[in-house]
């Protein structure tokens, strides 16, 4: 019995849904209430986990080069379009790891040092880095405007103060 196009992504979609929201619970605690802040976190989150999902697809293609910058990281996914991706590593392989790695930095930095002096532009940074190795179109676009939220609230506490 083959899935269809949509169960592979509606169930992802749950996943990091149920993901988020766990993380929100925690999130409250660990900012005392300061909504900017937690939206900045989550929004940060979000794109490292779907940076994240980006990668097994990357790897699954196997150990081959892609023919150019912009790639699908799952061709299978037609209602996706392939989840569009953009790379500057000539291996699909290599393109996977880095993807969930920098995934996986991207979520941590987000949950725990986001609201750092100069959180928001490692995320920045970290989001570009994310555009670059695979990660996706949107998630880094997520990662950087949860970084500029971060910067502003902390020019706002700078202006205020």
């Amino acid at each position: 019995m083959a899935l269809d196009d949509w169960t592979l992504p509606a169930v992802l979609f749950g996943i990091v849904i149920a993901l988020v929201t766990l993380v929100t619970l925690v999130i409250r605690r660990t900012f005392k209430g300061s909504v900017k802040i937690a939206v900045a976190s989550i929004l940060g989150i979000f794109a490292g986990i779907a940076c994240a999902s980006h990668g097994p697809g990357e790897i699954l293609q196997g150990n081959i080069a892609p023919n150019g910058i912009m790639i699908e990281a799952w061709p299978e996914l037609a209602s996706l379009g392939g989840e569009p991706a953009m790379t500057l590593i000539p291996n699909f392989f290599v393109t996977g790891i880095l993807a969930i790695i920098f995934g996986i930095l991207v979520t941590i930095w987000a949950a725990l040092c986001i609201k750092r002096k100069n959180g928001g532009l490692v995320l920045i940074l970290l989001s570009l880095i994310m555009l670059t190795i695979g990660g996706g179109i949107i998630p880094p676009m997520l990662g950087v405007i949860a970084g500029i939220i971060s910067i502003r609230i902390w020019q706002g506490n700078k202006l205020s103060v």
